[in-house]
């Protein structure tokens, strides 16, 4: 090859390399270019894909909510459903002042309020579930008033939706009930602790009204059963205090008037020679019957009036949910054995069978362990009530004839005869004469001023028939 053969050749290779670089640079222009493109594309052309995840994320919120007015949640919402609307929210940057972002905040503080009520109250479901707010709730054990302060501040929710309401309202109750709690606490701590020495009842008796009234308003709280059980032994000490006292003073009226306006007191001062009242227990045996024992229950809640039961063990096994709604309509269950046998005339097993058995028997048709019963026929003396030194012997001084007679007018002309100022009348529902009877017996009553009352308070100085 000639020297000019090489130059040639070289010359070339460089335009070729030329073209080369020149086409590269084009292709990367180009490739540039369309990237602009498709930048200003997506700045200046509206998005289908953007505009569908905000519509998704707008039923994602509302699916949170039960209504389409978004108040209350969703029964099925779950903190991870909720946590992952919000993360929609926020990717897509939804300012905090549009409605579908404050609604999915407003939606997680709910949840977490609801959440941290099962701290505060003692329940084992939701204490709010979609618009299903639980009733007579009752607070945790443990929970003190620092705690349930710190959490209601925690969870104070605004607005003026019905749930958040709701949620509000529990908070708020559940620091009054405790600070309520914290203030009995405080009236018994002002009650005296000696009594030995004279006592001022003007002055203490309006306490005890005090707290035994705070004491029923606040029954099954945290504490309160503590408290309960140490205002009626102070009850009890000042009780003896006033039967020692009445021995040698007599009290006035108004002082005894108020006596009895504590209920707790007025127990313990019940059958005593202070106790002027009028009172009368009506006592139904051998229930329950399913034909007569609902009619009774509906005559005494027409004239509002509470009565006690002594059923047999065998007609509650044969019946518990009557047994129950005795119970449930606030009348008292006794213990009237288990098969009604002579308990004079069978071994201290047989009796001891009787009353234990038919003890668990209404306890598992109420919920309820008797502390009274009868003995059938009146009939076991002073050997039956040493078997049972845990339970009150019950038995009548006026005896209606009922289960003689099947005239309702003859058992109410043989009561109102033999009524006491103080009585315990015994009836049977187990006859429409009783049950007709009680049509005329307990209206007589009331217009002679009697209070009607469990058997204990009549005050009945022996405990059986000899």
């Amino acid at each position: 090859m000639s020297h000019t053969d090489g130059a040639e050749s070289r010359v070339s290779r460089r335009a070729s390399q030329e073209r080369k670089k020149r086409n590269l640079i084009s292709k990367i222009v180009v490739i540039g270019l369309g990237l602009l493109v498709c930048v200003a594309a997506a700045m200046f052309i509206p998005s289908d894909s953007a505009q569908f995840n905000t519509q998704e994320v707008q039923a994602a919120v509302q699916q949170l909510y039960l209504n389409e007015q978004q108040d209350y949640l969703n029964p099925d919402v779950t903190r991870e459903m909720i946590e992952d609307t919000v993360e929609k929210v926020d990717y897509l940057g939804i300012k905090e002042t549009e409605a579908v972002y404050q609604k999915a905040q407003e939606a997680r503080q709910k949840f977490l309020a609801i959440e941290a009520l099962s701290n505060v109250y003692a329940t084992e479901t939701a204490v709010i579930e979609g618009e299903s707010v639980q009733a007579d709730l009752k607070l945790k054990e443990d929970l003190t008033l620092a705690s349930i302060q710190e959490i209601s501040t925690r969870h104070q929710l605004t607005g003026e939706d019905e749930l958040t309401t709701q949620i509000n309202r529990l908070y708020t109750e559940a620091t009054q009930v405790l600070e309520e709690v914290a203030t009995v606490e405080e009236l018994l701590g002002t009650l005296p602790n000696d009594l030995s020495g004279e006592v001022n009842l003007t002055e203490l008796l309006p306490q005890l009204i005090e707290v035994e009234t705070e004491l029923e308003r606040l029954e099954g709280q945290p504490s309160i059963e503590t408290f309960q059980s140490d205002f009626e032994d102070k009850v009890t000490e000042v009780a003896d205090v006033i039967k020692e006292q009445a021995e040698t003073t007599e009290f006035d009226e108004a002082l005894l008037e108020t006596m009895f306006k504590c209920n707790t007191l007025s127990k313990n001062l019940s059958g005593s020679i202070l106790d002027s009242r009028k009172l009368v227990s009506l006592t139904f045996d051998d229930g329950p019957n399913p034909l007569y024992t609902q009619q009774v229950l509906d005559i005494l809640a027409k004239y509002e009036v509470k009565a006690t039961f002594f059923l047999l063990g065998q007609e509650v096994e044969r019946h518990p949910d009557l047994a129950k709604k005795i119970v449930e309509e606030g009348h008292m269950v006794a213990n009237h054995s288990f098969g009604h046998p002579n308990l004079a005339e069978i071994s201290d097993e047989e009796v001891l069978k009787e009353i234990n058995q038919t003890q668990d028997v209404i306890f598992d048709a109420t919920g309820v362990t008797p502390t009274m019963y009868r003995m059938p026929y009146g009939a076991g003396g002073a050997r039956v009530v040493n078997l049972f030194p845990e339970l009150e012997s019950v038995i009548w001084n006026v005896d209606s004839e009922d289960w003689i007679s099947d005239d309702a007018y003859l058992i109410y002309e043989n009561v109102a005869a033999n009524m006491l100022p103080h009585t315990v009348i015994l009836m049977h529902d187990k006859h429409q004469s009783t049950v007709d009877s009680l049509e005329l017996i307990i209206p007589d009553l009331l217009d002679q001023g009697y209070e009607f009352v469990d058997p204990l308070e009549v005050g009945m100085e022996f405990l059986y028939y000899e």
